[in-house]
């Protein structure tokens, strides 16, 4: 390993190893791409609000959640044919969830360049924070949700 930089090299070496010749960018995929992503919610409520009003998606679904009666899934549209859902747990109470192994750190949505200068008016009107990387036309910007979440739209 590279004594100087040794992530470096592991991250060389995990492409060496998993992006190798041997796997063709033809070979056929095991999957066909997300149907939904399910996060936890304090308050479907205010997580309905923030998602359907300031990052412009649908709520598509409420259903109860098949594995707790007491809970309720919900079902927003991101775009792209895909879903984005959350479950509350009432009976579970709220103890925030803790970074670390097997925690989820961000999700990462892409917008097009009209959807992109859309958010920030729509950030700046309902006074919401914000930290960009890039610029107001192409680059990322992140917030967070009512629970914390960190959410990342991206335009490229």
């Amino acid at each position: 390993m590279d004594q100087a930089n040794p992530y470096e090299a592991k991250r060389q070496a995990l492409q060496k190893k998993f992006m190798g010749a041997d796997r063709s960018a033809d070979d056929p995929l095991g999957t066909d791409g997300v149907h939904h992503l399910v996060l936890i919610s304090s308050d479907l409520d205010a997580t309905v609000a923030f998602y359907t009003q300031v990052l412009n998606m649908r709520l598509v679904k409420v259903v109860v959640n098949r594995d707790d009666p007491t809970s309720t899934h919900i079902f927003l549209d991101m775009g792209g044919g895909n879903l984005l859902a959350f479950f509350d747990f009432p009976e579970h109470g709220d103890a925030p969830v803790v970074r670390g192994i097997g925690a989820m750190h961000h999700v990462a949505l892409k917008a097009t360049p009209a959807q992109y200068k859309a958010l920030f008016a729509r950030l700046k009107t309902q006074g919401i924070d914000y930290s960009l990387h890039g610029s107001e036309q192409a680059g990322s910007v992140y917030i967070r949700d009512p629970d914390n979440a960190l959410i990342e739209i991206t335009c490229r």
